[in-house]
C-alpha cells in the first residue's frame, strides 16, 4: 500500500499557520506577513515612495479633519480646478427680480460650485414674500439652475386702511400693487378667508359680472356686495350662491341696477326689500301726494 503523503504546497500551509492547513487565498498573505515581522522585508524604492505618499495623505487628511478644514480645503480645490459659479440661470420668476434671487442665495465670497448649498439656497428663496416653492440645482462646471413657483393673487383684501394681496386660500403675499387693480376687492375682517365662495357665486352670473366693485364682509359672518352703480346688495347669512342668483333675476327680469335703488335686501328668504335714494323717494312721495299715503321710500317684493 502507497502511504499517503502531503503535497508540497500543502506542507507550506502548514509551516506558515504553525499546524494549520490555510485556504490557498490566504497562504501568500500569511507567508509576507511572517517574513515582514519575522524575518524583515525588502520593498523596491516604488513600493516605498506610495506608501510613505500614502501616510503623508492620510496624515494631512487626519490634520485637515480635526482641524475643521475639510471644507476649505475642498473649496480651494475646486477654485483651481475651475468650478466656479459663472452663472446662474432664473425660470418661473415674474413677481420675483433676479436682484431678489441673486440676494437669497448665498453664492459665497469664491462662488464655489462645490461648497454651494442647494438646500440653503431653496430655503432661503422660500422666505420670499412671492415664493411659494423653489427648485435649485447645480449644471457642472459652472451654473446654477433655480426655478421659481410664484404665488397667484387672486384678490385685494382691505384690512381697516391696509390694502393687501392674497391667494385664494387668504394667505397674504404682499402689499397691494397697482398692476394687480384688477383683481376682485375684499373688505373686512375675515374677507380674506371666505371670498373665495362669493367672488365664485358672482362669477357664475353673467348678468352680475363686472358690476360688483367690493365684497365686504360683516361681522364675519355674511356679505354685502357694493354694485356698480353705488347701491348695496344685503346677502343673508348662509347659501350665499342662492341669493347671489336672485339678485341676477333682479337685475335682468327688473332692470334693478337701472333705477335710483340705495339698496337691496336679500337677507329674507321669502321677500326681498329695495330702498330707494333719498332723492328718488322725495320725487316719488311728490308724485303720490294726495293719491296715496306716504311712504318711507321702500318697496317690497315677494
Amino acid at each position: 500500500m502507497q502511504p499517503v503523503g502531503r503535497n508540497p504546497g500543502q506542507e507550506g500551509a502548514v509551516a506558515a499557520s504553525g499546524g494549520l492547513v490555510l485556504p490557498r487565498a490566504l497562504r501568500k498573505p500569511v507567508r509576507s506577513f511572517r517574513r515582514l515581522f519575522g524575518q524583515g522585508a525588502i520593498f523596491s524604492p516604488r513600493v516605498l515612495a506610495f506608501l510613505a505618499g500614502a501616510g503623508l495623505l492620510g496624515a494631512a487628511g487626519a490634520e485637515l479633519v480635526q482641524g475643521g478644514r475639510p471644507a476649505q480645503w475642498a473649496e480651494a480645490v475646486a477654485l483651481r480646478a475651475g468650478l466656479v459659479v459663472g452663472d446662474v440661470e432664473i425660470a418661473g420668476a415674474a413677481e420675483v427680480s433676479r436682484i431678489d434671487v441673486l440676494t437669497a442665495i448665498d453664492l459665497g465670497a469664491q462662488r464655489s460650485m462645490l461648497a454651494f448649498d442647494v438646500h440653503g439656497a431653496r430655503r432661503d428663496l422660500k422666505r420670499l414674500a412671492w415664493v411659494r416653492d423653489a427648485r435649485v440645482a447645480k449644471a457642472y462646471p459652472d451654473r446654477i439652475l433655480v426655478e421659481i413657483v410664484e404665488r397667484q393673487p387672486f384678490a385685494i383684501w382691505q384690512n381697516g386702511q391696509a390694502l393687501f394681496l392674497v391667494e385664494r386660500d387668504g394667505t397674504e403675499i404682499a402689499p397691494y400693487d397697482p398692476r394687480h387693480v384688477d383683481l376682485p376687492l375684499v373688505v373686512g375682517k375675515g374677507a380674506n378667508r371666505h371670498a373665495a365662495e362669493a367672488i365664485a357665486a358672482v362669477a357664475r352670473q353673467p348678468a352680475l359680472a363686472g358690476r360688483v366693485g367690493a365684497y365686504v364682509r360683516v361681522g364675519d359672518r355674511r356679505w354685502d356686495l357694493r354694485l356698480a352703480n353705488g347701491a348695496v346688495a344685503l346677502l343673508p347669512e348662509g347659501d350665499t350662491g342662492a341669493a347671489v342668483e336672485r339678485l341676477a333675476r333682479l337685475v335682468t327680469e327688473d332692470h334693478v341696477l337701472e333705477r335710483a335703488i340705495e339698496a337691496i335686501d336679500l337677507r329674507l328668504s321669502d321677500r326681498i326689500v329695495l330702498r330707494m335714494s333719498p332723492q328718488a323717494a322725495e320725487a316719488r312721495r311728490l308724485d303720490a301726494a294726495g293719491r296715496a299715503p306716504r311712504g318711507n321710500g321702500t318697496e317690497r317684493r315677494t
